[in-house]
């Protein structure tokens, strides 16, 4: 399978933010008001020219974590054809070694349950209590701290 992980525009994501995501939402509304920001950056996975993977970091402080250069992941998601073949976690890992040469020190966002295992393999740690987010579902809390290099 040949694939390609490179930065877009925020509008490009959300075609697959919707369809995976919030299927009960217009793409429109799967906008996030940080999407334009100069401090965010998106990426997108590619195969045969179609977006299949995309994922969102916004520099973003958690309350709860004093953190030099904090980033938060919002709207990752891979399709659901592709999920389960290690697509995600090179995407994740593709906006990581972005955020490393930002010096980013904290990754935080929050995970919906069915994706808990997802993230704990890759080193995220749960954190606070469940809340559930209205047509979504049951979500925690999760965060990785790094040594920025």
């Amino acid at each position: 399978m040949s694939f390609e992980i490179r930065l877009v525009k925020g509008f490009e994501t959300l075609p697959l933010r919707q369809k995976i995501l919030k299927p009960f939402a217009s793409e429109a509304e799967c906008a996030y008001p940080d999407d334009n920001y100069p401090t965010t950056f998106h990426f997108a996975l590619f195969l045969d020219g179609d977006i299949k993977g995309v994922s969102t970091f916004i520099q973003q402080e958690h309350p709860d974590f004093p953190a030099r250069t904090p980033y938060r992941l919002r709207g990752m998601a891979v399709d659901k054809d592709l999920q389960g073949q290690g697509l995600g976690k090179k995407l994740l890992a593709k906006g990581i070694e972005h955020l490393t040469t930002l010096e980013c020190d904290f990754i935080w966002f929050n995970a919906r349950e069915v994706a808990f295992p997802f993230y704990e393999s890759l080193g995220f740690t749960l954190y606070g209590p469940m809340f559930d987010l209205p047509q979504i579902g049951p979500h925690k809390v999760m965060y990785k701290r790094f040594d920025p290099r």
